[in-house]
C-alpha cells in the first residue's frame, strides 16, 4: 500500500521503470478493492492473451464477421473522488484491453450506444442497451461477463417491451414484438452464433437457464481474467481453458503441501492458488484465486477456477466455506433460482428464492456436518440458522448493491457467500419463521 500511494501521489520509478498510465480496481468480491498499476507492458501481456482468443473465436467461427456483436459495456464508477491520484483510475471502457487493430476491428462491429459508459442510472443503462441491441437483428456475437446480467436485460425486454418497442421501426416492432409475446427470445437474433460469459462455480445455473433461452447458441465460458494481469482464455476445440503462459510469469502454491511451483511443474488434478509477476510492477502476487489443473496437454496447463480463498466465513472459528455451502444446496432438488448465505452478527441467513419452502431444522443438521460450525452451536456462539424467502429480483438487488459499493458491474460475479451483513434490509422479502407463526 506504501507503494500504491507513492504512485498516487505522482512518484515515478517506484515499483517500474516504466510509467504508470493509470490504476485499475480490483473487484472487492472477498476484501476491499485494491488500486492495480497499470502500465504499457502490462497491457500487452493482457493482449498476448486477448489475441490469441480472439484469432481462436474468429478461426472456430468464421461467420461471425458478417454481422454484428454486443461486447458487454461498463458503467463508469465516479472513484476518482474518493481517491486523491495525480494518476487515472479505470480505464474509459472496456475495449481499451483490445491493440489498436483488435479495437479498431471490434468497434467497427460494436452494437452499443456511444455514450452507455457515461450511463449512471441502471434503468437508464438497460433501456439504451436493449433498444440497440433489438434494433440490431444480425448480430453474431455476445459477450457477457456475467451470465446473470444478460437474464436481466432479458427479463427488463419482458417487462418494458412497449417503451423498447417504440424505438423500433414499424417491421422490426412487429417482429420483435412477436417474439416477445411467445417468449421466444432466440428469435430475436436469429443469426446468434455464440454466447461468452463466466461459467465456473456460481455462474453454473445462469449458464442452464440462457442454454434454455438460446437453445441454438453455442455458450463457451470465458478464461480466468483478473484485474491484477490475463490468466487463462477458453481453447474453442477443447472447451477448455488454456493457460495463458505467454502473458506474465505464473506460480503455482500448492493446496496440498503449501509449496511454489512453476508452469512445468504442476500436476492434472490438483489445486493452486494462482501467484502472478506481471510488468505493472506485482511480484510474486497472490491474487486470491483457487484454480484447479483439468488437464495438460503439449505441456501447457488447461485450468478451472474453483474460487477465491478468501471465500470463507469466520465469525467464531466455525469457518464456513463458500464451496461447502454451495455442496449443500445442490443436495436440495426443488427449482432454487437464487440463493446467497450470510452472517448476522451470531447466527448466519441464507437468502432464497424458491418453489418449496426450506426446512430450517435440516439445512441446520447439514451445517452441522461442518466440526467447526457443530462445535460453535454446542458452545453457544452461533445461534441457529435463519432462512430469508426472497420475493422480488434478487440478481437485480445484488448487482445494485455491489455497484453502490462501487463495484464495477462487469467485476460483479454472484456469490455462494457474502461475508457481509445487512442484506436482509437490501433484498425483498421475508424471514420463513414469521411465516410459520
Amino acid at each position: 500500500l506504501a507503494y500504491i500511494e507513492k504512485i498516487k501521489n505522482g512518484e515515478e520509478h517506484i515499483l517500474t521503470y516504466e510509467k504508470v498510465k493509470m490504476f485499475e480496481l480490483t473487484s472487492g468480491s472477498t476484501s476491499a478493492s485494491k488500486l492495480i498499476p497499470y502500465t504499457d507492458s502490462l497491457k500487452k501481456e493482457f493482449q498476448a492473451g486477448i489475441k490469441v482468443w480472439l484469432y481462436s473465436l474468429y478461426k472456430k467461427y468464421p461467420s461471425l464477421k458478417f454481422g454484428k456483436s454486443y461486447w458487454s459495456i461498463t458503467p463508469k464508477i465516479d472513484f476518482q473522488h474518493k481517491e486523491k491520484s495525480v494518476i487515472p483510475i479505470g480505464f474509459e471502457e472496456d475495449s481499451e484491453y483490445f491493440g489498436n487493430f483488435e479495437k479498431h476491428l471490434i468497434d467497427s462491429i460494436f452494437v452499443n450506444p456511444k455514450d452507455i459508459k457515461n450511463e449512471k442510472d441502471m434503468d437508464r443503462f438497460y433501456f439504451k442497451t436493449l433498444s440497440a441491441l433489438v434494433t440490431e437483428e444480425n448480430i453474431r456475437l455476445f459477450s457477457f461477463w456475467s451470465p446473470s446480467l444478460l437474464l436481466l436485460l432479458i427479463e427488463y425486454l419482458e417487462k418494458n417491451s412497449e417503451k423498447i418497442l417504440k424505438s423500433l421501426k414499424k417491421k422490426r416492432r412487429e417482429e420483435v414484438k412477436k417474439y416477445i409475446e411467445v417468449k421466444e427470445y432466440h428469435k430475436i437474433w436469429k443469426n446468434l452464433i455464440l454466447i461468452s460469459c463466466w461459467g465456473d462455480m456460481n455462474s453454473t445455473e445462469y449458464l442452464k437457464k440462457i442454454q434454455e433461452i438460446f437453445p441454438n447458441t453455442v455458450i463457451q465460458e470465458k478464461g480466468l481474467l483478473a484485474t491484477e494481469g490475463f490468466v487463462s482464455f477458453p481453447d474453442t476445440e477443447k472447451n477448455l481453458s488454456k493457460l495463458s503462459f505467454y502473458s506474465h510469469f505464473f506460480e503455482f502454491l500448492s493446496l496440498d503441501d503449501n509449496k511454489i511451483y512453476d508452469t512445468s511443474e504442476i500436476e492434472a488434478n490438483k489445486k493452486y492458488e494462482l501467484i502472478l509477476t506481471t510488468s505493472g510492477g506485482l511480484y510474486r502476487y497472490c491474487i486470491g484465486d483457487i484454480i484447479e489443473v483439468i488437464s495438460i496437454k503439449n505441456n501447457v496447463p488447461y485450468i478451472k477456477f474453483v474460487g477465491r480463498k478468501g471465500a470463507v466465513s469466520d465469525l467464531f472459528g466455525e469457518k464456513l466455506e463458500e464451496s461447502f455451502l454451495k455442496n449443500i444446496i445442490q443436495t436440495y432438488k426443488q427449482k432454487i433460482d437464487f440463493y446467497m448465505f450470510a452472517p448476522n452478527r451470531n447466527h448466519y441467513i441464507l437468502f432464497i428464492k424458491t418453489d418449496k419452502k426450506i426446512d430450517v431444522k435440516n439445512l441446520e443438521n447439514k451445517l452441522r456436518e461442518n466440526f467447526h460450525y457443530d462445535y460453535c452451536r454446542k458452545l453457544g456462539q452461533l445461534k441457529a440458522i435463519k432462512v430469508f424467502t426472497l420475493t422480488g429480483q434478487p440478481e437485480k438487488e445484488y448487482i445494485e448493491a455491489c455497484q453502490n459499493k462501487n463495484q464495477k458491474l462487469g467485476n460483479i460475479k454472484m456469490t455462494a457467500l457474502s461475508k457481509e451483513s445487512g442484506w436482509e434490509n437490501i433484498f425483498n422479502g421475508y424471514f420463513q419463521e414469521s411465516e410459520d407463526k
